[in-house]
């Protein structure tokens, strides 16, 4: 499921699932181990990656064109630097979503054994 967020006016679906994490980690060579340590330390190359990511494949979930780069998202933030805050948020709630639902899919399955 994606969200919108809108970045410089301007409201982008995203969303953060396995495709976007495929994107990023193909992107940046990040590996599977080094995603639980991803906002430590994070570059803006890195956050910039990932956000892009993240609305590549919004964009995708949500049968949009996707005719947007790097660049202009970069851009797109020189006007509204604080959407880079709101997509982390986004990043962080997604995930966490993921996770949760995981875990009990996890703790029901061990019940029913």
């Amino acid at each position: 499921m994606f969200e919108y967020v809108s970045i410089n006016e301007k409201k982008r679906p995203c969303k953060f699932g396995f495709n976007a994490l495929r994107h990023f980690s193909r992107m940046t060579g990040t590996s599977i181990s080094e995603m639980e340590a991803l906002g430590e330390n994070m570059t803006f190359d890195v956050a910039l990656a990932l956000i892009y990511c993240g609305l590549k494949d919004g964009a995708r979930a949500a049968k949009e064109n996707f005719d947007y780069s790097l660049d202009d998202l970069g851009d797109d933030l020189d006007y509204d630097m604080s959407a880079i805050e709101r997509c982390m948020v986004l990043f962080a709630e997604q995930m966490g979503k993921k996770q949760v639902e995981g875990e009990k899919k996890s703790r029901k399955k061990a019940k029913s054994k």
